[in-house]
């Protein structure tokens, strides 16, 4: 997989969006946590379908996962996989939590992480009909990945 850098002018807009958001006060305002609750409700409703639906099987929900797990899946996977680890007692803690269902194995396996993002302008310029992007073509700014 190729991870493509973000241009220039893309830096510079975030960075000055940013600015006029002081920063951390307008990336938490109330939307956006309005945003996180209710990806955390959802996920909820989704673990509830899936029992519904699949009442043989048995699911759980987490509210984070620690790195070390992580690794140590990576690892049995691919032994080059999994080797660094800065904080050893770090996790990742997603917006919507985590959702596991276990296998015949009864081992858990994830089936669905799910964060909020709620930022940038997107939403206002849909509704304003504004298209951004490099070629002003795009309903939302995306982040780029081969």
């Amino acid at each position: 997989m190729e991870i493509k850098c973000l241009k220039k002018n893309q830096s510079k807009r975030l960075t000055n969006q940013h600015k006029k958001s002081h920063g951390v006060v307008g990336i938490f305002g109330d939307k956006a946590k309005s945003h996180d609750l209710t990806v955390g409700r959802i996920s909820h409703l989704v673990i509830e379908q899936l029992e519904k639906e699949f009442p043989q099987l048995s699911f759980q929900y987490r509210t984070n996962i620690k790195k070390e797990e992580i690794n140590e899946a990576l690892k049995k996977i691919n032994s080059e996989l999994g080797q660094t680890l800065f904080v050893s007692n770090s996790s990742i803690k997603p917006d919507g939590g985590i959702i596991e269902v276990k296998d015949d194995n009864g081992n858990w396996r994830i089936v669905l992480v799910s964060e909020a993002k709620h930022q940038g302008k997107d939403i206002e310029n849909i509704k304003a009909g504004k298209l951004v992007g490099a070629k002003n073509n795009q309903d939302l700014m995306a982040a780029v990945m081969q």
